[in-house]
């Protein structure tokens, strides 16, 4: 990757709604209030078992 390519993701740390911390890869440029939003969808998720 050169100086002018921006990569695909990025690794943040995100509060889920119980306010526990994890980090999460979006795409970069996501405002903290969109991280927080998509780890709280992935959070709700139902688990396979």
């Amino acid at each position: 990757m050169n100086e002018s390519e921006q990569p695909d993701m990025e690794m943040r740390e995100a509060t889920l709604p119980d306010g526990t911390r994890m980090m999460i890869a979006v795409k970069p440029g996501l405002s903290q209030d969109e991280v927080d939003l998509l780890a709280a969808r992935l959070w709700q998720e139902p688990r396979e078992q």
